[in-house]
């Protein structure tokens, strides 16, 4: 979902609800609301992260993704959708990470995901993002598996979980948004990690609305994105970004 290169589907955009002004973010989120979305187990060399009807498992030798349709998506909602992109077709900006630049040279990034509802998402989600993305995913699964090369000309395997659960009740909106992966030199020793996990909590109307980012890799960058003014600022890694918008970064 989260690639500024590529919007995650060519669905009529939905009516914009009118722009509010986003209260001041929190690092911390209602106990209640934890329980639910995604959740992501980590350590230097191995991810694992499940959400509603799947699971996505990284290792040095790959990624794999279980997809259990009786339970993936919201009952009440759209039926699921899958692609496939070949990444070798376009130009993706490079990942920029600690401990080099790796440049993707080929590989695919395999997507399967189910709108739950096609109303607007609250501020500070910008209208253009809405005309991009015009759906509440829920969830959304992504995975890249691709070949990649730093600026010695050394070749890495990028593997990579982009994922998100999206929910709007009458309750609020909120949105687990991770990105998680490991680059692999040809050795098989894991040079860089992405950990960036977004977080959106806002009650109805997108009141009171608190978000960031939690930063645990090695692979960050911002850029201004093409969703309008409000996006300027993104954190992002390559050619994804975690939020569209300007959020606060911890580093638990």
């Amino acid at each position: 979902m989260r690639t500024f290169a590529l919007a995650a589907s060519a669905v009529p955009a939905v009516a914009l609800a009118a722009v509010l002004a986003p209260a001041p973010a929190s690092a911390s989120a209602p106990a209640a609301d934890r329980a639910h979305g995604i959740k992501v187990k980590e350590s230097r060399h191995h991810i694992k992260a499940t959400g509603d009807g799947f699971t996505v498992r990284i290792d040095r030798n790959g990624v794999r993704t279980e997809i259990d349709e009786a339970e993936f998506g919201d009952p009440a909602g759209e039926p699921i959708l899958r692609s496939v992109i070949d990444m070798a077709t376009r130009n993706y900006p490079p990942f920029v990470c600690r401990n080099g630049t790796y440049t993707v040279k080929k590989g695919t990034f395999s997507r399967t995901y189910s709108f739950s509802k096609r109303d607007p998402r609250p501020a500070p989600y910008t209208p253009e993002f809405g005309k991009a993305f015009a759906g509440i995913m829920t969830p959304f699964v992504g995975v890249v598996d691709a070949t990649a090369t730093n600026e010695k000309g050394e070749t890495f395997r990028v593997l990579i979980s982009d994922l998100a659960h999206e929910e709007l009740t009458p309750r609020g909106f909120r949105s687990d948004s991770p990105i998680h992966g490991l680059i692999v030199d040809s050795r098989g020793k894991v040079r860089d990690r992405i950990s960036l996990f977004g977080r959106f909590f806002s009650g109805p109307n997108g009141e009171n609305a608190r978000y960031w980012i939690e930063d645990r890799g090695t692979c960050r960058e911002t850029r201004d994105l093409q969703y309008g003014p409000g996006s300027a600022g993104s954190t992002v890694t390559g050619p994804f970004f975690v939020l569209p918008f300007k959020a606060p970064v911890v580093t638990p």
